[in-house]
């Protein structure tokens, strides 16, 4: 058991720094890595999920801030939406979680990242045909602001930071490259995973649970750890990774986590 906490612990980390260039939180892997490898509940691992995605955002956002890859004007206009969209989603998930089948979230995440996949490939495509161009936020602000809140009801719902729907919005509506992308994606993300962490504590009352499952000082040391491997994962890959490998690996990031969702339905039908 305890080697598999090792391996588990290893694998957290890991997604914190490959996940810091991309603009998403890691929580699409954090969530099954708890529930699945290390056998927490799901409210157990969406809890957990949130505080990592938290970590992961603040470094990566701070990464990206430096180096002048984040368009704050736009963040601000995208966590006016999030944020209350953080609380609906952890409202609902509380209510599937406790009335309905989990499944149902899994579902919900399946069709979110099948969505992302697609929109991903569209855009690499026009940028292949050269026929994206930025433009601001203010000619898109209602898709924008659609898009955010539901951004931030991911959130809450599936314990993510909702990077995905953000990147997304990011690069296919606003026409943003892929460290822009992503870095307002954390700068939002960076606030709407608190209210969505801070919203599961209240509603779900699991926080006392995880303090004695795993301590105080490993709740502490983890998420410090997935800090440092966010800020400085994102720090040299907006430096030496070129952006075509950023968008790439986003893709490749979100497909396997769809797979994931997908060999679950697979199980759970057969």
């Amino acid at each position: 058991m305890e080697l598999m906490i090792m391996i588990g612990i290893f694998l957290l980390l890991g997604v914190a720094l490959a996940f810091s260039p991309l603009g998403l939180g890691g929580g699409v892997l954090f969530v099954p890595i708890f529930h699945y490898l290390l056998g927490w509940s799901i409210e157990d691992a969406l809890l957990g999920s949130l505080g990592l995605v938290f970590m992961v955002a603040l470094g990566s956002s701070m990464s990206h801030s430096k180096g002048g890859h984040a368009d704050k004007i736009v963040a601000s206009v995208g966590r006016k939406m999030a944020i209350p969209g953080a609380v609906v989603g952890s409202i609902i998930a509380s209510l599937l979680i406790k009335n309905v089948d989990p499944v149902v979230i899994k579902i919900l995440a399946a069709i979110i990242l099948a969505f992302v996949i697609e929109r991903t490939l569209t855009r690499m495509r026009r940028e292949a045909n050269g026929s994206t161009i930025e433009v601001n936020v203010s000619e898109q602000i209602g898709k924008y602001r659609l898009g955010t809140s539901l951004a931030g009801i991911a959130s809450g719902l599936l314990g993510i930071g909702g990077g995905a729907i953000l990147v997304t919005l990011h690069r296919s509506l606003l026409g943003m490259d892929a460290h822009k992308a992503a870095g307002t994606s954390y700068l939002i993300g960076a606030t709407i995973v608190p209210v969505a962490l801070v919203s599961h504590i209240i509603i779900d009352g699991t926080l006392g649970v995880l303090v004695d499952r795993i301590g105080l000082l490993p709740m502490i040391l983890i998420p410090a750890l997935a800090f440092c491997c966010s800020f400085f994962g994102a720090k040299y890959a907006i430096q030496y990774v070129p952006k075509r490998v950023v968008t790439n690996t986003f893709l490749v990031a979100v497909s396997l986590s769809l797979m994931r969702y997908l060999y679950d339905f697979s199980t759970y039908i057969l």
